[in-house]
Formats: structure tokens, sequence, C-alpha cells
């Protein structure tokens, strides 16, 4: 889609900048990217906006951005994004998705995102539903099986999302480059090769994979007019738990370097009677603060080494006089993250063409 504004215009000058400083050319690029040099050209050029962040996250990378210009570059994506969406908004709602989407809230608008977004109004109240290519993003009304009916009946008083202050972007299955390892219920022989960041959700949800010992979850949150928005406590859910799932252990590429380490900004130990986001050493803890200027992005990096844990995230917060809580799940249903086994790892080689035993190197018959 051809897109223009300010907004996009100041992402490319950035993309153009990294460009020219890695002395690679475009066709090198995106090779290493997976795209046309047609495509990665548009880019730069303020021609068109990548759909989604793990695009230029990863042209950072490859061009040695710091941790401060990627800080950057994620705030002048999420400009361009909303930039974007208010201009779509404008023109009218998108088409209906491709698949039926069974929704358990009041209809609202359909809005294309990377990853989860959600927008609440009212106190204590959820209030949107969002699909995005492979991975939907759905705000159920219910929590624990006692306050489902409560938790309705909010939902139902608290008006329309075009009310909403504040917008949430998550990734459940963000990645560092060559990272993510995942337990999938089927043999090498029915697995593709791992994916890349962006196609992790996808990838996820077609094998019905399950993360394997630890999950990165991003979260962008912005205020969607100029007041401020209190983000007050984050809060983890714990459905049902149960023993580490003995599937098929499943990793990412082998000898691909990899990218810089991020930091994330809370921990949460799903072995913990009682899990609770930890904030990294160094980093902010809540509450934090967002408006439509000054949006914010964090980690959360959730591990279990004991079991499988079914979980969501409950977020609180507040505007003037209005408060509410935002579940974040995973299309309506609880993030699932299991402990791992003793069943062996296997992983693929770059350019390879099949499963390799991660201990001997060989590959797998079956």
């Amino acid at each position: 889609m051809a897109v223009s504004g300010v907004e996009t215009a100041e992402l490319a000058a950035l993309l153009m900048e990294w460009k020219d400083r890695s002395g690679l050319s475009y066709g090198v690029l995106a090779k290493r990217l997976h795209m046309s040099a047609s495509t990665l050209h548009r880019y730069c050029r303020g021609e068109a906006l990548p759909p989604e962040f793990g695009t230029v996250e990863r042209l950072a990378r490859l061009c040695r951005a710091t941790p401060e210009e990627q800080a950057e570059l994620h705030r002048r994506w999420i400009a361009a994004d909303t930039a974007r969406q208010r201009e779509r908004e404008r023109k009218g709602p998108p088409p209906p998705p491709a698949v039926p989407v069974e929704t358990h809230a009041a209809p609202v608008p359909e809005v294309r995102r990377q990853g989860l977004r959600v927008a609440l109004a009212g106190a204590g109240a959820v209030a949107a539903v969002v699909a995005i290519a492979l991975l939907v993003g759905l705000l159920t009304a219910g929590g624990d099986d006692g306050g489902a009916a409560e938790d309705l009946a909010a939902l139902l008083d608290d008006g329309s999302a075009e009310d909403a202050p504040l917008a949430v972007t998550a990734r459940p299955y963000a990645f560092d480059q060559c990272e993510g390892r995942y337990l999938v219920d089927l043999p090498p022989a029915q697995v593709p090769p791992p994916p890349t960041e962006t196609d992790a959700a996808g990838w996820v949800r077609a094998l019905e994979a399950v993360p394997a010992g630890e999950q990165l979850v991003e979260l962008a949150v912005q205020g969607t007019g100029a007041e401020t928005v209190v983000l007050r406590d984050l809060r983890v859910r714990v459905t049902a738990t149960g023993e580490p799932l003995p599937w098929e252990l499943y990793g990412g590429y082998s000898a691909c370097g990899g990218g810089p380490v991020r930091t994330s900004a809370f921990d949460i130990d799903l072995d913990a009677a009682s899990p609770r986001p930890t904030a990294v050493a160094g980093q902010d803890d809540l509450p934090l603060w967002v408006d439509e200027s000054e949006p914010l992005v964090f980690y959360a990096t959730v591990r279990a080494e004991e079991r499988s844990v079914d979980w969501y995230l409950e977020l609180d917060w507040s505007s003037g006089d209005r408060s509410g809580t935002l579940r974040i799940d995973d299309d309506g249903e609880p993030f699932r993250t299991s402990a791992v086994g003793d069943q062996r790892e296997m992983n693929y080689m770059i350019g390879g063409t099949e499963w390799l035993d991660a201990e001997t190197g060989e590959p797998v018959s079956r």
C-alpha cells in the first residue's frame, strides 16, 4: 500500500540513514531480510510502510543500530502505524476477515495491526476486539468462572471503544534472532523450518505449538488522546497447570549468530505459587504513564521450568476519573507456556532441508 505523511517520512529517513551507514546494497540487505530489493527500496524512500515492526527491527540489527537507535525506531514506527490506521478509519472500515471470528463482546470496529491490539473504555471494562493477519487479538468478558457475569455486565455498561484512552499492541511470540523453542505434537517430517519473528505467530498457530521453557511477550502501549493514562498494575492470572508437555522439542536455527540481546522490563516466574511480574534490575517499575505522543514499549519474559501453565495478563489503567482493566490473552484463550522434560532438542541449519539432533548434529529420521 502506498503511504505518505510526516510520520512515514521520518521513519524512512532513519531507515535510509542506517542503510547508507551499513555500506550494504539494497540487494544484500533484502536477501538477508527475506524480501525483494524493490520492497526494501520503497520502505527506505517512504513509499510504503512495513506491515509490522519486526521487519524494520531486523533491518536495524543488520545495520548495527544501537539500543537507543532501536528505541527511536520503535517510536517512529508506532507513530507511522498509528497515522496509517487513522487514514484507514477515515476511509471507512476494512473488508471483513476471510475467516469469521466469533466474538464474546459487543461489536467493535475491526483494526488490522501487528500482534494483539486492545482498547478500553470506562471503569473496569474491556472494550475492543481486533483482528490481524494470522494472530487475532480477542478480549473476552470473563476471567475466573465466578466473575464472568459481573465482567460481562460491566462490559455492556461501559459504552463505545471509540472513547478508549488506551491502545495496546502485544506480540506474544517475540524473540531475538535465532531464538525461540517450541513443543509440537508432530514428528519432524511434518514440521516446517523454524519461523522468523515476523512469521512466528502463524507458525505457532498452524502447528498448535507451545513455547518451551520461556516466552517473550512484547507490549507496546500508547494513549489514544492528549490525556495522560497511568498504567497502575500488571498481574498474571493462571487458569490451569499440569505436567510438562511430552511433545517433540524444536529449537531455532543453528549457528546463525543471533542479534543484540534485548533487556526485558519484567520477569514472570510461572512456577511460583502466585506468579507476579518483577521489574528487571535497572528497569522502571509500574506505575508508568503514556499518552498519544509518548508511547511505551516493554517486554515480559515468562518462564516455566517445572510445569505447563495456562495464563493471561491483566493491566490496570486510569485516566482522570476513568479506570479499567485490560485482559491480554491469545485469541480469547489463555497463553500457554510449558516446561521442557528430558526430550531431545532439534534445530535447523540456515539453508538446510531437515531437522537435526541438536546434540549430535545428525539428521532426525522420523
